[in-house]
């Protein structure tokens, strides 16, 4: 991208927009990291800024969401490595297949399923299903393999869905 593109985008009216369109997805993916609403909320904040102080280093022909994304996770750990125990996980999205479960249930399910998995397939629960990104954009976002990421999806779903199986039977055919 050129350099008149990448200076629109930082420019305040522009950098101000991008941070709206995706402020509530940068959120959800910290918070499923992290577990906890202020630290999610702190940790996307500094992640824009380490972002904006960036710009000159932001290479636009790049997937830029994806390099905030790196950004955002980094800080994240950079949390986690900071305090000692995390808290439980409050308001993920949901997605079409609880829809027969009743929105308390649904929360309650996807808040116990989610800290069932270790902190990898959390994160790529939360990319690939909650956020949108393809399995090669969370593979940039987290430094590892497209191949990896399938793995670790694919194990987060097959530890959800028997948990939910084993856990809430009644609701086991709605997923």
């Amino acid at each position: 991208m050129s350099e008149e593109k990448k200076a629109r985008l930082f420019k305040e009216e522009d950098f101000g927009q991008f941070f709206k369109e995706v402020e509530k997805t940068a959120f959800s993916f910290a918070y499923s990291i992290l577990m906890n609403r202020e630290d999610a909320k702190d940790a996307v904040q500094e992640g824009f800024m380490k972002f904006y102080k960036a710009k000159n280093k932001v290479d636009l022909n790049k997937n830029v969401k994806a390099y905030l994304f790196q950004i955002i996770k980094n800080v994240c750990f950079d949390i986690l490595n900071s305090r000692k125990n995390t808290e439980e996980i409050e308001n993920l999205p949901l997605k079409d297949n609880f829809d027969r479960i009743e929105t308390i249930d649904r929360k309650k399910i996807i808040k116990e399923a989610m800290k069932i998995l270790n902190r990898q397939e959390r994160m790529v629960v939360s990319l690939l299903t909650y956020e949108g990104f393809s399995s090669k954009e969370a593979g940039e976002i987290m430094n590892i393999s497209d191949s990896t990421v399938r793995n670790h999806f694919m194990s987060g779903r097959n530890k959800i869905k028997n948990f939910i199986i084993k856990n809430y039977p009644k609701y086991a055919r709605s997923i």
